[in-house]
């Protein structure tokens, strides 16, 4: 996932347990998953596409199935088909790799043509969850880009819940699902309490965070989660900062959109996530307009202003 990842488990016994558990399954989800390993299943399965069905694990086979209901929903502004466009910017390795070679040989002349219409090849790819298989067109990648760290998050606190757990934090380079309650002698509102953090000037620590508060319902048969996550074109940034891993389906050239940074939370980290990257490469108002319609909470920034749902969605 090319980034840090943090479980906090609370339960009744073996929390230790759980939460190492926890790890083990990020493991097994970017064995799974990660484009930045030679030697993942999703990398197989890029390796054959044009060939007919491939037969993929379940875990693939439900990234892929979001994937396609993500590209749905946003009316194609998530594209997990633009892998090439992708690896042409310079996003060829996990990012730590990208920062750490400097500058980038081919992509002097990336974005430097004027802006074409691309078409996208999701619309191609076929899921036959009955036997299992996912067929790609020749010349096409899936990259999980934006969904892959929040669905994940979603996939392992599911599980250390029903495995027992009261309640479960899951960070996955900051896309955040929590599940049941924090319960501890140090909180006694079972409330999870999140920050967001301010891309646009992150070191200021004189300045009072935005906060999200989820107060969940946490019973044994029946507990809700909610996730949380931010798109950005001010993080991962290299080349000297000339460029950013927001990539514009439409262009598949780099964004440069009037909005900065989005947060979006929700019901689902894979959901907020995907929310949040198409807003993004809206205008302020048409994000908005269109945020609202997803009855999902929000902030979003300028360079110089910003916009919440703080109000109407504190509370969860």
């Amino acid at each position: 996932m090319g980034a840090a990842c943090m479980i906090s488990v609370y339960a009744e016994a073996k929390a230790q347990e759980l939460a190492s558990l926890g790890a083990m399954r990020v493991e097994l989800l970017e064995q799974a998953w990660s484009r930045f390993r030679e030697s993942s299943e999703l990398n197989r399965l890029n390796s054959l596409a044009g060939t007919g069905p491939v037969e993929v694990s379940a875990d693939l086979l439900t990234l892929v199935w979001h994937m396609m209901r993500a590209w749905n929903m946003t009316d194609g502004l998530f594209d997990p088909t633009m892998l090439s466009e992708i690896k042409a910017s310079g996003y060829d390795a996990d990012y730590a790799t990208v920062i750490a070679r400097g500058a980038l040989a081919g992509v002097a002349t990336w974005n430097s043509t004027d802006p074409v219409v691309r078409v996208s090849h999701m619309g191609e790819v076929l899921i036959d969850q009955e036997a299992s298989t996912v067929t790609l067109p020749a010349g096409i990648g899936l990259d999980p880009g934006a969904i892959g760290k929040g669905l994940a998050a979603d996939v392992i606190a599911n599980e250390l819940m029903h495995a027992g757990a009261t309640g479960v934090l899951v960070d996955l380079g900051g896309d955040i699902v929590v599940a049941g309650t924090p319960a501890d002698v140090d909180n006694e509102s079972n409330t999870w309490v999140i920050a967001i953090e301010d891309e646009r000037d992150p070191d200021n620590s004189a300045r009072d965070p935005q906060l999200v508060t989820f107060t969940l319902d946490s019973s044994d048969s029946d507990f809700e989660t909610r996730g949380i996550a931010t798109s950005s074109t001010l993080y991962r940034r290299w080349a000297g900062g000339t460029r950013h891993h927001v990539i514009d389906p439409r262009t598949g050239q780099m964004a440069d959109p009037d909005l900065i940074q989005a947060t979006v939370w929700c019901a689902a980290g894979w959901l907020a996530e995907v929310t949040a990257t198409a807003a993004l490469l809206m205008k302020p108002q048409e994000a908005q307009r269109w945020l609202e319609t997803r009855a999902v909470g929000y902030t979003v920034m300028t360079p110089t202003a910003m916009w919440t749902s703080q109000e109407k969605v504190q509370h969860g």
